[in-house]
């Protein structure tokens, strides 16, 4: 099906295209690897790993060893594996901004845990393909949506650290967006079911119908139709990268530092998208960090992903716009589904009921969808989206219980090894 475009439509395009342009050539990029630098400096010994993707992508991904601080002993039990896996246009980096008495990689660590902080391909950490250059192979190199991230970037990374480990399955913390690719895993390779010992979803934003958008559903469709023509006349790229600019860091110190006069309405802006800020929190000398942590890269095609699981309620893989353009990609004229309801996992579920990215309406529909699953709302008034990375209440509210879960189950599963013995 061909398409037509006015004068004023194409001039309309150029000047964006050549925005784009100019922003990538005026703000210099930095390579920040704060995630094994935090590490380091908070006296716990770090690995940088390389996972190859099947197709072709090199994921950054790291391992802190089932020990404590280098200088104290490493627990005597056995050592199980964890893995934590970001959120949307996030990386590692986003578990570590509290330091190691709040945040959870370093709460497992001291238990005992073998702690693994999955990248996706996209953001700063997955930026390497074994032929391809994100600027100068940008059409292919960015061809892809959560859907390869769930397919591809999880299942080799639980590959991987199987065989690194000698484990045969892992235990999984998933962050809105990390919660939606294990379920793409699950339900199009239902195989890996086996390699998850336990999984946990903290706001996973997989139905997205009643999220709050600051915006009528019917603009948020003209403006997918509009994205989706331009994409295909400019075709994939890189987009929401801005963190990893310097300028974008200056900024943040600006607006963020403690004291500075416009972390008001910064804080203000902030819960306009994510939920409201509860008034004792205020992200007290983290602040900045947030800012200047997020968002750190995705692909234009994983953004239009988004917005035609909003427009649609679904869970669904990637429109491609017409009949004969979804029947060349999946055989059929429509996009497939991901069958939620065939996933044999049991999963535990963490809502707000004022997050605005992750609505409780969508996490408790997903709860009825799963064969089984266990829904855990937050106790507070106030609780954003990033507060179940960020909240300085995080540590009790969810981190322990995160941590306690594992545990039961991993003492449960030692008293079926016993009955069974």
């Amino acid at each position: 099906m061909k398409f037509s475009l006015k004068f004023n439509e194409i001039y309309q395009l150029l000047l964006f295209a050549v925005l784009i342009v100019a922003l990538n050539w005026c703000f210099t990029s930095t390579d920040t690897n704060f995630t094994p630098r935090s590490i380091a400096q908070n006296n716990y010994p770090v690995e940088e790993h390389i996972v190859p993707t099947t197709d072709g992508y090199l994921l950054s991904i790291y391992r802190i060893p089932a020990a404590t601080k280098a200088n104290t002993t490493p627990p005597k039990k056995t050592s199980e594996v964890v893995l934590l896996q970001h959120g949307f246009t996030l990386s590692s980096d986003v578990w570590l901004l509290r330091g190691p008495k709040n945040d959870l990689p370093y709460l497992l660590a001291e238990a005992g845990y073998d702690v693994w902080l999955g990248n996706h391909r996209g953001n700063e950490y997955g930026r390497k393909h074994i032929s391809l250059d994100p600027k100068r192979d940008r059409q292919h190199f960015w061809n892809f949506t959560w859907h390869e991230m769930g397919y591809y970037d999880l299942a080799n990374t639980i590959d991987y650290m199987r065989e690194a480990t000698g484990q045969k399955s892992v235990h999984y913390v998933g962050y809105s967006q990390g919660g939606l690719v294990a379920l793409v895993l699950l339900t199009t390779r239902p195989e890996y079911a086996a390699k998850f010992k336990s999984m946990q979803f903290t706001a996973p934003t997989v139905y997205m119908e009643n999220i709050k958008v600051p915006l009528p559903t019917a603009w948020i469709s003209g403006l997918g139709n509009y994205f989706s023509r331009f994409l295909e006349w400019w075709g994939h790229s890189e987009t929401l990268q801005h963190a990893r600019w310097n300028f974008h860091k200056q900024m943040c110190s600006v607006l963020c530092d403690d004291g500075a006069w416009l972390r008001p309405i910064y804080l203000k802006i902030f819960s306009m998208f994510g939920g409201p800020v509860d008034a004792s929190e205020n992200y007290e000398h983290i602040l900045t960090k947030m800012c200047g942590n997020v968002p750190v890269g995705a692909s234009s095609k994983q953004v239009l992903h988004y917005v035609q699981q909003y427009v649609t309620g679904g869970f669904n893989q990637f429109d491609y716009g017409t009949v004969d353009s979804n029947i060349r990609q999946y055989g059929q004229p429509s996009p497939p589904s991901y069958n939620v309801s065939s996933v044999r996992n049991c999963i535990s579920l963490y809502y707000s009921e004022t997050d605005y990215m992750c609505a409780a309406e969508d996490v408790r529909r997903l709860g009825r969808d799963l064969q089984c699953a266990e829904l855990n709302r937050m106790p507070y008034t106030a609780w954003n989206h990033g507060d179940f990375v960020w909240s300085r209440y995080a540590r009790k509210a969810l981190h322990e219980p995160i941590i306690a879960r594992i545990s039961s189950w991993s003492e449960a599963a030692g008293d079926r090894a016993e009955v069974k013995n």
